[in-house]
């Protein structure tokens, strides 16, 4: 045979290749091997037909909390929770110190079928464990996983330049938590390639807007220089009235990625697809949707000639979608609803040319509530 896999019918949509209309996708090992009409399905192993669905790049989540090997952590299983919905590659946003960081890539890194970066936590100066700038930058050269550090919110501001000389060092990027510092004082030191992470939080810290309701000059002068705005949607880091807010001044996402935990995965983040889905009801188209959860976080990672694609010579990460059509309501942390007609509902994942039938996370009872911030309104769902 001369595909492992070959998917017919479905509606292509590939921002990167520029492909949006209906075609066949044939997979070889762990490659996209062609692309185009009327594949010969006698070539193929496995054939799946894709028509009246939608057939995109896997999908790559830049914030998500993994390490579930030591207790006590916010983390969730990487495999059921992420590959389950449609996220083949993701980035674990600073769960691990650096001490901890050999642990997680052994016992969490290796063992998962997601493709899993990291970002090590920059730790508090004055913490009981603090580590040097040359400790992390080692770590971000010895490892191919880890691609830079974190700056939290709840960290003492003093660590930010340590953060920002680590990731220098180790020529890495550096990922900033949108309410850990006023945002013009945060964006000052974030470079091209960094992310800022909870961009559209609910203002109970620091707004992207000024005294006036408009957004900070710096956000856009961050935004032109290419420094990445985030969604992180998390269990305080997205409002639909900061959304709406700065579309109303013309300012979109670059990238849509989770924040997933334990505190929110019952609800309201619940995974990608819900988070991509709330974008959809907030007018953003469904390719730039795609767009924002395909390609360019790929290219956040260094990795748009190779994920977040599904053009020839690509790796073979595929996610063939349902669009539901209906009335779907969604929540943001402050539990205000929006609705939309359309929910992004994942059907297949295909990881490397090999089709996901592992586990997948079913939520529970919503706890949100126990840990919303300021604000926070309780509605009937």
């Amino acid at each position: 045979m001369q595909w492992n896999v070959l998917i017919t019918g479905g509606h292509v949509i590939d921002p990167y290749s520029g492909i949006d209309e209906i075609k066949d996708v044939a997979i070889s090992g762990d490659k996209i091997a062609a692309i185009g009409n009327n594949l010969p399905q006698d070539q193929a192993e496995n054939v799946i037909d894709a028509s009246g669905k939608i057939v995109t790049a896997g999908f790559v989540d830049l914030h998500v909390h993994n390490y579930t090997s030591r207790g006590a952590r916010p983390s969730v299983d990487s495999d059921s929770t992420n590959m389950a919905f449609g996220v083949t590659t993701a980035l674990d946003a600073g769960t691990a110190t650096p001490s901890e960081y050999p642990h997680y890539w052994e016992s969490d890194i290796q063992n998962t079928k997601v493709r899993l970066y990291s970002l090590v936590r920059m730790p508090d100066p004055y913490g009981p464990t603090p580590s040097t700038v040359a400790e992390v930058k080692d770590l971000i050269t010895s490892y191919d996983t880890l691609l830079g550090v974190k700056f939290h919110h709840s960290q003492h501001f003093a660590s930010l330049p340590l953060a920002r000389e680590a990731a220098d060092f180790g020529g890495g990027i550096l990922m900033a938590e949108a309410y850990g510092a006023p945002i013009p004082q945060l964006l000052d030191w974030m470079n091209p390639g960094d992310i800022l992470t909870h961009t559209f939080h609910a203002a109970f810290r620091f707004p992207i807007f000024d005294h006036r309701g408009q957004l900070w000059s710096k956000i856009w002068d961050a935004k032109e220089r290419g420094v990445y705005l985030d969604i992180g949607h998390g269990a305080r880091g997205f409002a639909f009235r900061t959304m709406e807010q700065a579309i109303s001044q013309g300012f979109k996402p670059d990238t849509i990625s989770t924040d997933v935990h334990v505190g929110n995965i019952d609800g309201p983040v619940y995974d990608m697809p819900t988070t991509m889905s709330k974008m959809l009801a907030l007018g953003l188209s469904l390719n730039e949707v795609i767009e924002m959860s395909t390609q360019i976080p790929a290219r956040a990672l260094s990795q748009e000639k190779e994920l977040g694609s599904i053009a020839v010579e690509t790796v073979a990460d595929v996610v063939i979608s349902n669009v539901d059509q209906g009335e779907f309501t969604y929540l943001d942390v402050l539990h205000e609803s929006r609705s939309a007609k359309e929910k992004i509902n994942p059907e297949t994942t295909i990881y490397s040319g090999n089709i996901y039938d592992g586990d997948k996370y079913s939520p529970v009872e919503m706890s949100h509530k126990h840990d919303a911030p300021p604000g926070f309104i309780l509605t009937e769902t």
